[in-house]
């Protein structure tokens, strides 16, 4: 074989490790692309689901404040559930756009662009998460304060002041445990991240084999 042929022959295999990359490629875009339709498929079920339980919380609040089923007698004690009809309120808009994000045209984009959108998305709404959580945590210990009235007025002001006081250890306690437990972790962040990270090093292990 002459230099001449010996080159040609080195071109074609070129050419052909060079498709073996491109499909390789196109194979791993390809799994992480069907992993992320299916957790997408599952945040959107998820998000109905919270769709309908603050709608229905809005409906059971707005009852409370035009049937007083409570016979609270001051406009003071309203105030609690007339700021939770609010924070509900924010909650589904908020909800509405991260639902509108992750239900972006992914088979328009790249995965790894999809990917770092939706990460994005959910970095932004930290802050909004974290203000959220101590305003909602605000208002269920401003809850039971809402009863005190009437506490007083059927038990006494030490016994109605001690049970009050326990409603409010009760729900500072809950906060607690579900903060230590995870439960305000964003679960999906955590898997998209995974999916991006291990997209990046696949395409780094294929860029070793090219070179």
């Amino acid at each position: 074989m002459n230099l001449e042929e010996l080159k040609s022959a080195w071109q074609v295999y070129d050419k052909k490790i060079q498709t073996a990359q491109v499909i390789h490629e196109k194979l791993i875009e390809s799994m992480i692309k069907e992993r992320s339709f299916t957790r997408i498929s599952k945040i959107k079920q998820q998000y109905n689901g919270f769709f309908i339980m603050l709608l229905v919380e809005l409906v059971v609040l707005t009852a409370v404040l035009i049937g007083n089923p409570f016979d609270f007698k001051y406009k003071l004690q309203f105030v609690p559930y007339a700021f939770l009809i609010a924070g509900i309120i924010v909650a589904f808009f908020n909800l509405l756009s991260l639902y509108k994000n992750i239900s972006g045209a992914l088979s328009n984009n790249s995965i790894g662009a999809f990917l770092k959108n939706i990460l994005d998305s959910y970095e932004r709404n930290k802050i909004f998460e974290k203000w959220f959580g101590m305003i909602f945590l605000s208002i269920g210990l401003m809850v039971p304060l809402s009863f005190l009235p009437q506490k007083i007025e059927k038990n006494g002001l030490s016994s109605a002041l001690l049970e009050t006081a326990l409603m409010m250890g009760i729900t500072l306690l809950l906060y607690f445990l579900a903060f230590r437990f995870g439960a305000f972790k964003n679960r999906n962040k955590e898997k998209f991240s995974k999916d991006l990270a291990e997209l990046n090093e696949l395409k780094a292990m294929a860029l070793e084999l090219k070179d």
